[in-house]
């Protein structure tokens, strides 16, 4: 588990470029909506890698400019909430739409934390910290975004999307976001957690 918590953005990055590869030979054979949602799982592992390694202070920013917390080093986010919340999010709701291609909503929720992900990031996380920059930003404006304008323009196309997928899809990208990151940093805080943050993962934000 030790192995897991300190290295898990980085077996994220070796999955993004074995996956990278994978449709790399595969191109012309894969059914193209099978790209698209391959590339938005690698988006997602990208970006999270980017979050927490390179430049990888997304937990300082995350503790000390938007909790304004006294322990920015383990509180309210710490390694092992951060592990599991971004596990869950990358293998299960991302990879769900793969599993299950056909049923647009599931691809939908996952295109629309892309872009939520642009707002965060850009806007929100950027006026809080007087910034133009901060780790995750770089992936969401163009992974994310290209890469949801493909889904989105796919399923317009080949008539596979309707009025009912945009509803349950709206909604499950609600509750995924309440459950797995609002209400999933309150259950796993913990301001006596020994899973603390690296130096470099607060970054710029140490107190």
């Amino acid at each position: 588990m030790n192995f897991l918590r300190k290295y898990w953005q980085d077996l994220g990055f070796a999955v993004a470029l074995l996956v990278g590869f994978y449709l790399m030979i595969n191109w012309e054979s894969l059914p193209q909506l099978q790209v698209i949602l391959w590339l938005s799982f690698v988006a997602i592992l990208l970006h999270q890698f980017e979050e927490y390694r390179w430049p990888g202070y997304f937990a300082g920013l995350f503790n000390q400019v938007i909790f304004r917390s006294e322990a920015p080093e383990r509180y309210p986010l710490n390694k092992q909430s951060a592990m599991i919340i971004n596990l869950i999010i990358a293998y299960v709701f991302y990879l769900l739409p793969l599993l299950f291609p056909s049923i647009v909503w599931l691809g939908l929720a996952p295109v629309m934390m892309g872009f939520f992900q642009v707002i965060w990031h850009g806007v929100f996380a950027n006026m809080k910290a007087k910034s133009l920059y901060n780790p995750g930003l770089f992936s969401s404006l163009f992974l994310h975004v290209p890469i949801g304008i493909w889904y989105l323009s796919y399923v317009n196309k080949h008539s596979l999307i309707n009025p009912t997928d945009w509803i349950v899809g709206t909604i499950y990208f609600i509750v995924a976001v309440y459950i797995l990151i609002v209400k999933g940093n309150m259950w796993l805080r913990n301001k006596s957690s020994l899973h603390s943050f690296s130096k470099k993962q607060l970054g710029p934000y140490r107190s």
